[in-house]
């Protein structure tokens, strides 16, 4: 059993021999990996086939498929960062390491293995490899989830610049036309902003600032900024919070998981409805709760909300955009402080999205 917590990434280990798979493995689980074992150069082709594996370490001399080999058939279907392979070769096995590298493999080390070593690659080449992953997700947006507000954008620069000439008023229409181009760059920078937010969050590259915070100082301030567009949709915001509930915490990501809940609620709303933010003591820590009178969530919306890029059941009923983002990155900065967070459909209609954080970090 792991001495830590889990890290991210499935490890396969191929080699031919039980007694250095043994090895191998017990050291990686130790460091914190899932890990996984092969026999066989065919043995691995099969499991890598069915996917979920992150990382390879590969024996060079194997009978059957040699460790080259199997580097060969998978470059044929694998990029060198999609699949990261690491050569485990003898000390005498120089040129065969070269030959791997030239076939696709992406490092190597020698017998007997240095574990700190192996631990360092290991974890260098799981870096690069999620910093890619990144890099192709956000090529994905790009050209997928930006292409709408960028045409509204351009189309409404192209239409001001063939209505408008130097010297020309400024009319009510022009300024709809300018407020269209505002939304769509705003919709582009939320887009860009949860996008790079995620990354640095699964990274481990986001760090709280803790201090003393007023919850409900917070908490009023977020729904007094949101106020004005949700009654712009005929929704009603209030709060519900005694005062002097303090806890040690990083306010600036905790307004970010306020504006998440409560914008996410406006946005699923339709006109005419309430939603309301509680806050209130629960054992060692406080309940942060944002009840609206939407649509709810289906049986499938429940279950997978807080995965990225989950798109859930309901549209916005106002034609507003979403990442998909935005419950996973509220999801993993509640964990940060400690906390847990969830949701739930009410009796009546509507639903809550709640969170509870420790009192003390």
């Amino acid at each position: 059993m792991s001495d830590r917590a889990p890290k991210p990434g499935r490890l396969l280990v191929v080699d031919d021999s039980q007694r250095n798979i043994d090895l191998m493995v017990r050291r990686l689980e130790r460091a914190g990996y899932v890990v996984e074992a092969a026999l066989s150069g065919e043995a691995a082709l099969s499991r890598i086939a069915a996917r979920g594996i992150d990382l390879v370490l590969l024996d060079v001399m194997m009978p059957g498929l040699s460790g080259i080999d199997v580097v060969r058939r998978l470059r044929l279907h694998h990029r060198l960062h999609e699949l990261p392979v690491i050569m485990v070769t003898a000390l005498d096995e120089g040129e065969a390491a070269v030959e791997a590298l030239s076939r696709g493999a992406n490092d190597y080390v020698t017998k007997p293995v240095d574990f700190p070593v192996l631990l360092a690659r290991v974890a260098t080449q799981l870096k690069v490899k999620r910093l890619n992953d990144l890099k192709d997700e956000f090529i994905g947006i790009a050209t997928h989830d930006l292409r709408n507000p960028l045409h509204k954008v351009l189309g409404g620069a192209d239409l001001l610049r063939s209505l408008l000439r130097p010297g020309d008023v400024l009319e009510e229409d022009h300024i709809e036309v300018l407020s269209g181009i505002c939304r769509g760059g705003k919709e582009m920078l939320t887009i860009i902003q949860d996008f790079l937010e995620f990354g640095a969050l699964s990274d481990g590259d986001l760090k709280l600032r803790r201090r003393p915070v007023d919850l409900c100082a917070l908490v009023h301030e977020v729904v007094d900024t949101a106020a004005p567009p949700a009654a712009r949709k005929g929704i009603e915001l209030s709060t519900r919070c005694e005062q002097g509930l303090r806890l040690s915490a990083d306010p600036d990501r905790l307004r970010q998981v306020l504006v998440n809940l409560i914008s996410n609620a406006v946005k699923f709303s339709p006109p005419g409805t309430r939603t309301r933010v509680e806050v209130v003591p629960k054992g060692a820590g406080l309940r942060i709760a944002v009840i609206d009178q939407g649509p709810g969530f289906s049986s499938d919306d429940l279950g997978r909300a807080f995965e990225r890029y989950a798109r859930l059941s309901n549209a916005p009923t106002g034609g507003e955009s979403s990442t998909g983002l935005g419950l996973s990155i509220c999801q993993r900065i509640v964990e940060l402080h400690g906390g847990r967070i969830g949701l739930e459909n009410n009796e009546g209609p509507g639903a809550t999205l709640w969170f509870w954080l420790p009192l003390s970090g």
